[in-house]
């Protein structure tokens, strides 16, 4: 622990990291403030450095530079964040009628629409065009509008609209999301709201990597058989996941093997440790082996990061490795600490932000972890690989093994922080997947490098056996996680780590690791002083929950989603179609239930009576008007336009009126028939008529929620 001083860039990597979250919490009024405390210290430590030898205490030298560092990385954050620059859209969308935009990404294909990000260039006023700059998402109509291409400029119709904050508890913000990502708005069109208006190329390299991504998807779209194996192939080697159903995507998630869904470190790495390993020979070639090898491998590194379309985690990944490599190669002394930092540290001049991303934080602490608990891990079984090649490949397999389990202590409480489960299988899971995936990567590269040169030759029937032998390495993958899915108690649900628990683990974890390097007393009451912290918060969380009774009507666009929480048994009653769909239910409940530790839930149809008498609850249903009694409360559900139709009701008042699917348009259709004391509207209304309701029952005096507006009504019994 007191040989800190050999890693460097590991402290000037926190320092800039603290710099950068500082500024997420404390944003400036003044950048000038801003601006002159980073010159002023960087001034401060270039005079301390330079007559540091007058100095008898070098720690004034070191923490000086460190708040210059700190100081730097909060400029940086600034300087990275368009909304704070005067040309930004954000701060003159007053007025607005059209704007134009270009197309600068690539294009993701969604259910009912195209969504890309473009880059605004200018906005309509009173006739008057502005320039202007920053980042909007845009949903376009598929059926009504083609699939624009890369430098499309098109003049939208209308106002952005600013992304929601989430609407119901522990939803994930996706709002603070794209917020990290520079965009702040988005809009939804139809075709009568846009005009081409050409195609310029605003980036030639882009431009040349979204192209060879398009010729890639097309070489897969024609010669991979199976809509699974064709979207595993896209997601896995292309980065585009929009052909995964949600079932083959849980199974991956329940086999610990979601990661490779997702381009990110993992491939790049598995693509420069089977470089290195192919390729090993080039190093011993003379003077310049080393520099043919490095050059070598950084080619096909960056070919695998065109072929993405330059995507983000893969720019990232593939960054961080050149860094590490280039170090590696050219270092007389390696240190593997000093070196991963050095790129974190490049990285994050480039974009401060990446400190924010899931995939930045999983990589890096995967890494470290592997550098630190792998080496310690391997000695506990040695395998004389040398005797047979089945020692040979328990000897690999026990390596690989090991590479699972050091990734794993290291990332299991920020993966169990944002995702709420764990893979209980993943000791055996991940050296096959790996392996499988691995095959699957190296096959998919070759196969699109292989198609390109027979497609010239016109030799279609050896595409097509390649082809082939792509989709059955892809199916065995798929059919491993499948069978480590179907196995008993796969994975566990439902996980809660606050952040404060997530840092309280970490820092137990680091002062385990200084205990065992230093064997110093100290560390043991600390230790135990973090332990009991964590046993208290856990009891403290554990009597909460086990005394939560709670209904909730959550706020979901399209649906009507009641949620009973009595102890740890969530209750879910919904329309049918939000019943039958895991992907919304995971996203809009997973994470509410994880924090009240449900280890049980059960799903009700609101058009269907129900009873629990558990719950002291009952439903009624008839032709969509369900009445829910729940404790002493009433619920009357209306989910059908009532348009003309006789609204048969019971002649109580309701504590509770709630309107779903456009069912009144208008409370005259109701006032008189219906007696309620609180009117909710919930998110399956368009603004324009809950906006309406809205405002017609204040001026009646009747107290209202708009879920759409106000986000999920918790309800408490009397």
């Amino acid at each position: 622990m007191n040989n800190f001083t050999q890693f460097p860039f590991v402290r000037f990597c926190i320092a800039l990291i603290v710099g950068i979250v500082l500024y997420n919490y404390f944003t400036p009024t003044n950048i000038i403030g801003a601006i002159a405390t980073c010159l002023c210290l960087g001034l401060a430590y270039v005079t301390l450095f330079i007559f540091r030898q007058r100095f008898k205490n070098q720690l004034l030298v070191g923490c000086t530079g460190l708040l210059w560092l700190c100081s730097s990385g909060y400029l940086l954050a600034f300087l990275h964040d368009e909304k704070s620059y005067p040309q930004h859209y954000s701060h003159q969308l007053q007025g607005v009628s059209h704007y134009e935009v270009i197309v600068d990404n690539l294009v993701e294909e969604k259910e009912n629409s195209w969504k890309v990000v473009t880059e605004v260039r200018a906005l309509v006023k009173s006739n008057e065009i502005l320039p202007a700059k920053g980042k909007i998402l845009l949903y376009l109509d598929n059926h009504t509008v083609d699939k624009p291409n890369f430098g499309d400029v098109l003049l939208i119709k209308g106002k952005p609209q600013e992304i929601a904050s989430p609407k119901n508890p522990e939803e994930f913000n996706y709002q603070q999301y794209m917020r990290w990502q520079n965009i702040d708005f988005q809009q939804y069109c139809r075709a009568s709201m846009i005009e081409k208006m050409g195609n310029e190329n605003p980036d030639f390299l882009k431009s040349f990597a979204i192209k060879s991504n398009i010729v890639a998807d097309s070489i897969f779209t024609t010669y991979v058989e199976g809509k699974q194996e064709y979207g595993v192939a896209n997601a896995m080697i292309l980065g585009q996941r929009d052909d995964i159903d949600s079932n083959l995507m849980q199974a991956y998630s329940a086999a610990g093997a979601i990661h490779v869904l997702s381009v990110s470190g993992l491939h790049v790495g598995v693509i420069c440790g089977v470089l290195m390993f192919l390729l090993g020979f080039l190093r011993k070639w003379g003077k310049n082996g080393k520099i043919l090898w490095l050059v070598t491998v950084l080619i096909t590194l960056w070919f695998y990061a065109f072929l993405t379309g330059l995507s983000s985690p893969v720019l990232r990944s593939t960054l961080m490795f050149s860094v590490i490599l280039i170090a590696k190669t050219f270092q007389r002394k390696d240190n593997s600490y000093n070196t991963v930092a050095f790129s974190a540290f490049c990285l994050l001049l480039i974009n401060p932000n990446f400190i924010y991303n899931v995939g930045f934080q999983l990589s890096y602490l995967a890494v470290f972890g592997m550098i630190y608990f792998q080496p310690k891990l391997n000695p506990l079984l040695i395998i004389d690989k040398s005797k047979s090649w089945f020692h040979w490949l328990a000897d690999h397999t026990w390596k690989v093994t090991t590479v699972a389990i050091a990734a794993q202590i290291a990332t299991f409480p920020i993966t169990i922080y944002y995702f709420h489960q764990f893979p209980n299988y993943f000791i055996f899971a991940n050296p096959i997947v790996i392996l499988l995936s691995s095959v699957v990567l190296m096959a998919g590269l070759g196969f699109i490098i292989l198609a390109k040169i027979l497609l010239f030759f016109q030799a279609e029937s050896i595409i097509y056996f390649f082809g082939q032998c792509l989709k059955y390495s892809i199916l065995a993958l798929n059919k491993t996680v499948l069978w480590f899915e179907n196995l008993p108690f796969a994975i566990a649900k439902f996980l809660w780590l606050s952040t404060f628990q997530m840092y309280v683990l970490y820092l137990l974890m680091f002062t385990i690791i200084a205990l065992w390097r230093t064997k110093a007393f100290r560390w043991v009451w600390i230790s135990c002083g973090l332990t009991f912290t964590l046993i208290v918060g856990n009891v403290t969380q554990y009597f909460v929950q086990r005394n939560q009774d709670t209904l909730t009507l959550f706020s979901v666009p399209k649906h009507s989603v009641f949620n009973i929480t009595k102890g740890k048994k969530a209750y879910l009653i919904a329309d049918d179609s939000f019943l039958k769909s895991r992907k919304d239910i995971g996203f809009r409940m997973n994470n509410y239930w994880s924090k009240c530790g449900i280890t049980d839930t059960l799903k009700y149809d609101l058009h269907s009576a129900i009873s629990v008498k558990e719950l002291a609850f009952c439903q009624q249903s008839k032709d969509s008007i369900s009445v829910l009694m729940w404790k002493n409360l009433s619920f009357l559900w209306l989910g059908k336009n009532l348009k003309n139709k006789n609204l048969e009701v019971p002649t109580q008042t309701f504590d509770y009126l709630v309107l779903a699917n456009k069912s009144v348009k208008d409370l005259k259709q109701i006032i008189g028939k219906v007696q309620f004391k609180h009117l909710v509207i919930d998110a399956s209304y368009s603004d324009w008529y809950a906006d309406k309701l809205s405002e017609q029952a204040r001026n009646l005096g009747i107290m209202v929620t708009n879920l759409r507006k106000s986000g999920a009504l918790e309800v408490k019994a009397i």
